[in-house]
């Protein structure tokens, strides 16, 4: 058609339902979308299977528990009123959290399947938008999309639900608007508006949704109307303007994107730019080596052939430029790959940056100005492979296998702790973040001597960094209070406050080891101080709750203190926390409550012995007979202990 003057290739192709076959039942003509749906489907679920029941990694914790606070409704308009109540402004991935809390409360399958669902909803838009703009190849596109091994981060990582929940939002906004570009119709222009914004409320990278779609309307006509097609796009660049700088600020003020680590020349950052574009292309191509964290590249502008990545950039897109009337995809795909990926090249502070300069989540979207010109370039070689056409088919299937396995494979990274920072030392060995992680998890299971060699490996790799190594030395502490190390473990806690006074846990950690030798007037005065820090840490109020219940000391027992304490415990863990019950139990006990607190040690003991019974269930049973008795349970003050 003359209106459009268009160059692009027809929507014939092999990989495209829509185009005819000639040999195909008519039958299969209008089933084949259907059937190739819902392959994609059932390859996407089982691709990403090793992860259904992952657990949380890093940061998820923080970022997708809703407390019991939040779970009322109050609390969901918090999330969106209140930025602080999170590290970044992302309300409406907050509320996906808090229907799934309501909906599946810590059973982590269902945050995984509702990420794979949203991540297969956006490989079957992109079928939609990549028809309507009559480019070749879109299921083979999607189908490539779905299963990169680059793109597991985004499904399997529970936190990056704001990667796939966007996504969804940023193809929605773009199909609505190619469908507004032909009709005009205000109703389909508000639609646009809704999708818009309810992405960027997801996550501030569909701010990119005007830029990409004057880029894919300049693919289609060769020019850029601003009648047409710049004014009804100026609404969305007001809009993403404010996004962008929202997210800036909230990057620096609660993501920790500010520091030594940030301060970075803009030569650097140029240097950095060029370096993560061809890594991100290198890893679409050749996805070997996939790391949740990748080292952190040595910027040094003192250094000739860093410079030749961000000249080699300039080259393809000069390059690029030059050979646009020829071929205008090349031009159009480089700058849709610049328009997503420029945020987060290292020309703006992102928290993440602080581990490493690259990241695969990063990747998600950009990765289509590599993934849709590839299907469309494989699909006009088959098409046009005469006798190869079999052999060239059984070439896209093989690929598509491959790249399924390797997602399988990459997807085991985001089964647990222990199994995903093993995987990155592996291909990044001095990740001080990966020792940290292993350390907890080691320390946790009571392996002391492995945890404490990963916490000295930290301070090894960082010794200058206060967050790395305040939290190497207080889990040295804890390593040192469970071998009854007392004194050095105080040491190692004091140390930790010299580095950050107002880190509460290293207050617990001294007021846990006065406990323990015997100290307990000190060790109440340091729960205190710890619970003035920390004052929504459940744990540190159980154990000052604890204190006040069963101190050795009757002269240091405060009964009405602990169960107000307690009860404050007890709302922020939901009711679900066995220690903190058995605090409040004890507590129930010191004000003669004796009913109660057998009735809420007995709730303690049916949660505890869904992990079977151990010395924990033994002291609640005692505790129990003692309160069924009509007596409450003190400690005997230990003696004095030194190492």
């Amino acid at each position: 058609m003359k209106r459009h003057r268009m160059k692009t290739p027809p929507a014939v192709s092999s990989f495209d339902s829509t185009s005819p076959t000639r040999s195909g039942s008519a039958v299969w003509k209008r089933y084949r979308d259907w059937v190739f749906g819902a392959a994609l489907v059932l390859a996407t679920v089982l691709v990403y299977q090793p992860a259904w029941h992952g657990k949380p990694l890093l940061d998820d914790a923080s970022r997708f528990v809703i407390t019991p606070e939040q779970q009322s409704w109050n609390g969901l308009a918090r999330l969106w009123i209140q930025p602080r109540t999170t590290w970044q402004y992302h309300p409406l991935v907050d509320t996906m959290y808090w229907v799934e809390n309501k909906l599946w409360g810590e059973d982590v399958f269902g945050y995984h399947l509702v990420t794979i669902a949203l991540h297969v909803a956006a490989a079957l838009l992109l079928v939609k938008i990549l028809r309507k703009l009559q480019i070749r190849g879109a299921w083979l596109a999607a189908a490539i999309f779905a299963l990169h091994p680059v793109l597991v981060e985004s499904v399997a990582w529970m936190v990056e639900l704001k990667n796939t929940l966007s996504g969804i939002f940023f193809f929605g906004a773009i199909l609505a608007y190619l469908n507004f570009d032909e009709s005009r119709r205000p109703q389909t222009y508000l639609l646009v508006v809704l999708l818009f914004t309810l992405g960027i409320l997801a996550k501030a990278i569909v701010a990119t949704v005007p830029a990409v779609v004057l880029i894919l309307i300049w693919w289609k006509r060769g020019r850029v109307d601003w009648q047409r097609d710049v004014k009804p796009l100026l609404l969305f660049v007001v809009l993403a303007i404010a996004a962008g700088l929202l997210t800036a600020w909230m990057e620096r003020a609660f993501s920790g994107a500010e520091g030594e680590e940030f301060q970075l020349s803009i030569v650097d950052r140029f240097l950095i730019a060029g370096r993560a574009f061809w890594f991100y292309i290198g890893k679409l191509f050749f996805p070997r080596d996939l790391s949740l964290i990748y080292p952190r590249w040595k910027i040094d502008s003192s250094t000739w052939w860093q410079y030749l990545f961000p000249i080699a950039a300039l080259g393809l897109f000069w390059f690029a430029w030059s050979q646009r009337r020829h071929w205008r995809w090349l031009f159009a795909a480089s700058l849709f790959f610049a328009a997503t990926v420029v945020p987060l090249l290292g020309f703006f502070n992102v928290g993440f940056f602080r581990l490493s300069f690259v990241a695969d989540h990063f990747a998600y979207l950009p990765s289509l100005a590599v993934i849709v010109p590839t299907a469309a370039g494989a699909t006009w070689l088959v098409d046009h492979g005469g006798r190869w056409r079999l052999p060239l088919h059984s070439l896209a299937a093989a690929l598509l296998s491959t790249l399924a396995v390797l997602s399988w494979m990459q997807s085991h990274m985001y089964r647990d702790v222990e199994t995903c920072y093993r995987m990155v030392l592996a291909r990044n060995p001095n990740s001080w973040t990966a020792h940290q992680n292993i350390a907890g998890e080691l320390l946790g299971r009571g392996q002391l001597d492995d945890a404490a060699a990963e916490f000295r490996k930290v301070l090894e790799l960082e010794p200058n960094y206060v967050q790395a190594t305040k939290r190497a030395y207080f889990g040295l502490g804890s390593v040192l209070v469970k071998k009854g190390r007392l004194n050095e473990a105080i040491k190692l806690f004091e140390t930790v406050l010299k580095l950050d006074p107002v880190f509460g846990p290293a207050h617990n950690g001294i007021a846990s080891a006065l406990h323990r030798s015997g100290r307990l007037a000190e060790a109440i005065a340091e729960y205190e101080r710890a619970v003035e820090l920390r004052p929504e840490s459940e744990g540190i109020l159980s154990n000052l709750a604890w204190m006040l219940a069963t101190c050795g000391d009757p002269s240091l027992r405060n009964g009405p203190r602990a169960l107000a304490v307690a009860e404050r415990a007890d709302r922020l863990s939901g009711d679900a926390n066995p220690r903190v019950l058995r605090s409040l139990a004890a507590a129930y006990a010191e004000v003669e409550q004796f009913g109660q607190a057998a009735k809420t040690a007995r709730r303690a003991l049916g949660l505890s012995l869904q992990d079977g019974e151990s010395s924990f269930t033994k002291a609640l049973r005692r505790e129990i007979s003692l309160f069924d008795a009509g007596r409450a349970y003190h400690e005997a003050a230990p003696p004095a202990r030194a190492d």
